[in-house]
């Protein structure tokens, strides 16, 4: 005969569902708690910047994501920075900063729909509007402080609705990755391709002779003194007290320009960029015909350019040959290709144009 299942017994199958109910409660009362603490944390970090002398306003701020995740949503955010910091001022029609409920180091910014970019320059304003299939920024951080940046910009396109053109009007992809390093150090990653120079951004002769596309660029660098440089964004400061870019990688593949090549960069006294780099160029023959096509050095310093890359050492990916930066002054080899732009040493970007 048989026996039934003693209570004791019966009351174990159900231990299983207890704990999951269980875990389900406390999991949703820490969401709901945390929810709020991220919410409050964002009004906090709104009002600190506005006291800063930052305009910031938006539509909606809420809290979604349950749950797996925290997502903080904002609708038509809208910033703009006082005269100090650039005086510039951004907008997007979305943005969503979102992080797993394990890990709330690690946010991901996503940027949704169009945005536009204003700034006041020495010309007048200038305004720009954005579009990108995707827009996304990763930032880690610890102890307070970011320690890891990310990127990943695809189809992105810009377009002056005021003021002059953008020096580049689009792009197919760009992806970079930043991690700042317990010496005062920040490593860099950025590849850039299909990078679209925007209309009157290159003379017709250059234009004709390179193209008004860069296939490739990318970078593997190392700045020093990160900490000021972040804290104050002036780059003539840091520049005086030491700061440089290691470049310990870089490529670039625009038209007969098919160049690698590392070094050392830093700003001179004017804030112009200044430094040297090892280069090697695949094809020297090519990239002399088409700098002097360009206008950028005459048949006398192409000949001697060419005649500079026959007596170079040969590399397994073609010829070596020092790139300098001095003076205001950019030297390949013997030929003085011309004058990088000035930057602003308040922010970093060329004088002329920002985007």
């Amino acid at each position: 005969m048989s026996r039934s299942a003693s209570p004791s017994s019966r009351l174990t199958l159900f231990i299983p569902f207890a704990l999951l109910a269980a875990a389900v409660i406390i999991h949703g009362a820490y969401w709901v708690w945390m929810s709020g603490e991220i919410r409050a944390a964002a009004h906090d970090w709104i009002e600190e910047q506005e006291e800063a002398g930052y305009t910031i306003a938006y539509q909606d701020l809420e809290v979604t994501g349950y749950p797996f995740r925290f997502s903080v949503r904002a609708s038509d955010p809208h910033i703009t920075a006082p005269a100090q910091a650039g005086g510039w001022s951004a907008r997007y029609q979305r943005l969503a900063a979102t992080a797993q409920f394990y890990n709330l180091n690690h946010w991901i910014l996503v940027l949704d729909g169009a945005g536009e970019f204003a700034v006041d320059m020495a010309g007048g304003p200038a305004r720009y509007r954005i579009d990108a299939d995707a827009a996304r920024v990763s930032v880690v951080a610890a102890g307070g402080a970011t320690t890891r940046l990310g990127a990943e910009f695809t189809g992105l396109a810009l377009t002056a609705l005021e003021g002059p053109e953008p020096v580049f009007s689009g792009l197919d992809r760009l992806v970079a990755e930043g991690l700042a390093g317990a010496d005062d150090t920040f490593a860099l990653r950025l590849e850039v391709t299909g990078a679209r120079y925007g209309a009157g951004a290159l003379p017709e002769n250059v234009a004709q002779a390179f193209g008004r596309e860069a296939e490739l660029v990318r970078l593997d660098a190392r700045l020093r003194a990160w900490p000021l440089l972040a804290a104050t964004g002036d780059t003539g400061h840091w520049a005086r007290e030491g700061g440089a870019i290691e470049v310990r990688q870089a490529r670039l593949e625009w038209g007969a320009a098919l160049i690698s090549g590392s070094g050392e960069l830093t700003l001179d006294a004017l804030t112009r960029p200044a430094g040297r780099l090892s280069v090697i160029v695949s094809n020297p023959e090519r990239l002399s015909g088409a700098l002097v096509a360009a206008g950028l050095v005459n048949e006398e310093q192409g000949q001697a350019l060419r005649l500079a890359a026959l007596m170079a050492p040969p590399r397994q990916e073609g010829i070596a040959l020092p790139l300098r930066l001095q003076d205001g002054a950019v030297f390949l080899g013997p030929a003085r290709l011309g004058a990088p732009r000035r930057l602003n040493p308040e922010t970093g970007a060329p004088a002329e144009n920002p985007l």
